[in-house]
C-alpha cells in the first residue's frame, strides 16, 4: 500500500492550516480504497496539527493522523455524516500515551522485569513479563530470582538469537533486537512484505441490516492488549454496546484492561467447557460486530471459525487482529507492540539516529517509539473498519471479515519514510486533555478519547453477565 502521495493534489475540500492535515486526509481516503463500496465522506473534516511532531525515527505522528481520521471518519460515516468535525491530532497523540492513574497514583505500564537486555554477542534482547506466568517462566529458565540484576546477568551469557528461540519455544515473549537489514532477510519478513495494511472479505450472503444508530450495534470484544482493546472503546465511546469477553482462568493487565475499560461491560466465558462454548455461541448469534483479537485459530480450535459465526449470526462483521500475521513462518506467533518492534528493526533503528540537541549522536542503544504506535494505530483501524464494513453491510449485504496485524502496520510506517535523526524526548500531555471518573477502582484520572466520550467508568472483569 503506497500513501507517498501529493497531499495538496488530493485535498479536496477539507479546512486546513498546514501541510500535515492534508496529507492525514489524503492517507485516509488511500486507506478508505481497501474497502468496498462508496468511499468514505471527508470534505467536512477539519484536522486541528499539533504544535510539533512526535520525537521518533519514524513518522508516528502521520501514522496516527491518517488512522485516527479514517476511524473517525468511518464511525460517523456509519451514523451520520455531521455537517463538520473535528480530528485533533494533539489528543490522538496524547491519548495514545496510555497514560493512567488511579487516586492520582500512576499505574505502571511496564513490569520489574520487561525491557531490553544486552547480550554475549554485542546485541540486545527484549523480554515482555507483564503477565505474572512470562515473568516465572524467564526467571525458571535462566535460573535466577525476580532480581533485575540477576536477569541482566544471565541474560548476558547469551546470544540474543539463541535465547529469544528457546523462551518462545517455552511460551514466553522475547525478541532479539534485529536491525532493519536483519529483519528485512528473514523468511517471515519476506513471506509478510507484500501484504496490504488491511485484507476484507465477504465470508457469507446475507440480507442488508438497516438502521445507523450505535446504540443499536452490539460488539463483542474479545481481546485483551493493546489494539484490540482500543478499537472497542472506541466504538463503545460513540455508544455501541460493547461486551468484552475474557476467561477467569487468564492473567490480565491491569494498566490495560483499566485504561481500555471505558464504556465496556466485562464478563467471563470459559471455552474449556461445553457450556462456555454455548455461551460464547449464543452471543455471536446476536452481534453486529466481533473484535477477534486472541491467538489467530484460538477461537477456531474451540469451534468458532469465522465461517460459522457467519452462519451463526448472517451480516456479521468480524474484525481479526494479530501481532505477526496469519502467513508465513512465524504465523500466529506470540507479541505485542514494542516486541514487533524490537524484532523488525525500529527498536534498533531508533538508538542508531538518536541525537542530542547538537546532533551528535547519543549512543543511548535500542530506542523504541515514544507511545505505543503499531497497537494504537491497528486499533484505530480496527475500529473504523468495523465500522466501514457496518455501513457497507446496511447497503449491500453480506458478511465480512476483515483482518489486520501489527507487522502490517508496522510495515506501513516503516515505508511512510526512513529512520532521520531525532531528539528522543518524552510525549507531552496538556492537563487540559486530562479528565478524571470515579470508579470500582478508584477515582481514574485519563486522556479523554479523541472521538465519543466516557459513557461510563471502567469496569472489573467478570463483573457482568456474558448476555446481552
Amino acid at each position: 500500500m503506497t500513501l507517498d502521495v501529493d497531499p495538496i493534489t488530493c485535498h479536496a475540500g477539507a479546512t486546513v492550516d498546514t501541510v500535515r492535515p492534508v496529507t492525514a486526509i489524503a492517507d485516509a481516503r488511500t486507506i478508505d480504497e481497501l474497502f468496498p463500496g462508496e468511499a468514505l465522506r471527508t470534505d467536512h473534516l477539519t484536522v486541528r496539527d499539533r504544535d510539533r511532531a512526535l520525537a521518533s525515527a519514524f513518522d508516528v505522528e502521520r501514522l496516527l493522523a491518517a488512522t485516527s481520521v479514517h476511524a473517525v471518519a468511518a464511525i460517523d460515516g456509519f451514523a451520520g455524516p455531521t455537517e463538520q468535525l473535528e480530528v485533533d491530532i494533539d489528543q490522538v497523540a496524547a491519548y495514545s500515551t496510555t497514560r493512567l492513574a488511579i487516586d492520582g497514583e500512576p499505574v505502571p505500564v511496564w513490569s520489574d522485569l520487561s525491557g531490553v537486555y544486552a547480550t554475549a554477542d554485542g546485541h540486545h534482547l527484549q523480554i515482555h513479563c507483564n503477565f505474572p506466568h512470562h515473568t516465572d517462566g524467564v526467571v525458571d529458565l535462566l535460573g535466577t530470582s525476580h532480581d533485575r540484576a540477576e536477569v541482566a546477568a544471565a541474560i548476558g551469557r547469551h546470544d540474543a538469537v539463541g535465547l529469544e528461540t528457546t523462551l518462545v519455544e517455552r511460551g514466553m515473549i522475547a525478541a532479539a533486537v534485529r536491525t532493519l537489514d536483519e529483519w528485512d532477510a528473514h523468511a517471515h519478513a519476506h513471506a509478510t512484505a507484500a501484504l496490504p495494511l488491511l485484507d476484507v472479505e465477504q465470508i457469507g450472503e446475507a440480507d442488508p441490516r438497516p438502521g445507523s444508530d450505535w446504540s443499536e450495534r452490539r460488539v463483542l470484544d474479545c481481546s485483551r492488549v493493546l489494539a484490540g482493546p482500543v478499537a472497542g472503546q472506541l466504538l463503545a465511546g460513540v455508544g455501541a454496546d460493547v461486551l468484552r469477553v475474557g476467561a477467569e482462568h487468564l492473567p490480565s493487565v491491569p494498566v490495560g484492561v483499566i485504561a481500555t475499560g471505558f464504556g465496556k461491560r466485562n464478563a467471563f466465558v470459559d471455552l474449556r467447557t461445553v457450556v462456555g462454548r454455548d455461551v460464547m455461541a449464543t452471543l455471536l448469534g446476536d452481534t453486529d460486530v466481533w473484535i477477534d483479537a486472541f491467538r489467530p485459530g484460538a477461537m477456531a480450535a474451540h469451534g468458532l471459525p469465522p465461517e460459522r459465526v457467519a452462519a451463526l449470526r448472517p451480516g456479521v462483521v468480524i474484525v481479526q487482529i494479530s501481532a505477526f500475521d496469519w502467513v508465513g513462518p512465524w504465523a500466529g506467533r506470540r507479541g505485542y507492540d514494542s516486541i514487533v518492534q524490537s524484532t523488525t528493526g525500529i527498536r534498533w533503528a531508533g538508538g542508531e539516529v538518536a541525537t542530542d540537541d547538537t546532533g551528535r549522536p547519543t549512543g543511548a542503544g535500542p530506542t523504541g517509539l515514544p507511545v505505543q504506535a503499531l497497537d494504537y494505530a491497528t486499533g484505530f483501524l480496527a475500529a473504523g473498519a468495523a465500522a466501514r464494513l457496518l455501513r457497507h453491510q446496511r447497503r449491500a449485504g453480506g458478511s465480512w471479515l476483515v483482518r489486520l496485524s501489527l507487522l502490517r502496520t508496522r510495515n506501513w510506517l516503516v515505508g511512510l519514510r526512513g529512520p532521520r535523526p531525532y531528539v528522543p524526548a518524552p510525549v507531552p500531555v496538556d492537563p487540559r486533555r486530562i479528565d478524571s471518573i470515579d470508579s470500582e477502582f478508584g477515582r481514574i484520572t485519563a486522556v479523554r478519547p479523541f472521538v465519543g466520550k466516557w459513557r461510563s467508568a471502567p469496569r472489573r472483569l467478570g463483573t457482568s453477565e456474558p448476555t446481552w
